[in-house]
């Protein structure tokens, strides 16, 4: 059995990487399971892959176990590339106006409403803020990429592989759904606006059901890409 350390607090990519190696001889460890605070890393890297590659290998180091580090983002073509790297925080760079109160809480919020609602309203806050900057743009050219970089490492923090995973989509000009995170109640997915018309309106990425969402996205994508590099790890182990 391979325990795979998986470096992220964010319950909704724990979820997709658990459905995702469901059968193998992997066993996803997450911080909270591990019962022991881990060394903050700095995501200074100018690309995904450098941050997720840092991420990997100090949590591998820091854990003794094989870790897996992802960084992601969103990448809107007329904001050429922004958000990117700072998808997670870009609305506490230049705040815009909070999407509600908590948003403003900042530590205090955390402490108050947990990870998981501090995290929603960041969230929110984001959306608000890449409305804001697409405010008057059409359609047609609000195209953009969802990007995930996954960095696997053996425990004496040597990288084992990379893998990039991306999903292709435009941003809608209003947010629907309540599943998933980050910006997904505005992505619409190329598969979703290839099927778009007479009864049929294009889903957002927040109302697609998870295995549909596993099926398209980015974070999708870069797992399936890095199952075969698991699979023959856990075989030699």
């Amino acid at each position: 059995m391979l325990e795979l350390f998986f470096g992220t607090t964010n319950a909704g990519k724990l979820r997709e990487l658990r459905r995702l190696v469901a059968g193998l001889a992997v066993r996803v460890v997450s911080p909270e399971d591990l019962g022991r605070p881990l060394p903050e890393v700095v995501e200074d890297g100018a690309t995904f892959e450098a941050n997720a590659r840092k991420k990997a290998a100090e949590y591998a180091r820091a854990t003794g176990l094989y870790a897996l580090a992802d960084d992601s983002g969103l990448c809107v073509d007329v904001l050429y590339g922004m958000p990117g790297i700072r998808s997670a925080r870009w609305s506490e760079e230049e705040p815009t106006g909070p999407a509600s109160p908590a948003c403003s809480l900042g530590e205090l919020g955390a402490r108050e409403l947990g990870p998981e609602m501090a995290r929603a309203a960041r969230d929110a806050a984001n959306n608000d803020k890449l409305l804001q900057a697409l405010s008057g743009v059409e359609p047609g050219i609000r195209g953009a990429e969802y990007k995930a970089v996954l960095a696997l490492a053996a425990p004496d923090g040597s990288i084992r592989a990379t893998v990039t995973g991306t999903c292709r989509g435009r941003i809608a000009e209003s947010p629907r759904g309540k599943g998933g995170f980050g910006y997904d109640p505005l992505f619409l997915p190329e598969p979703e606006l290839e099927r778009a018309g007479p009864g049929h309106l294009p889903r957002t990425m927040a109302e697609l059901d998870p295995d549909e969402k596993d099926a398209i996205s980015h974070r999708g994508d870069a797992f399936r890409r890095i199952v075969p590099v698991l699979r023959d790890l856990a075989a030699t182990l």
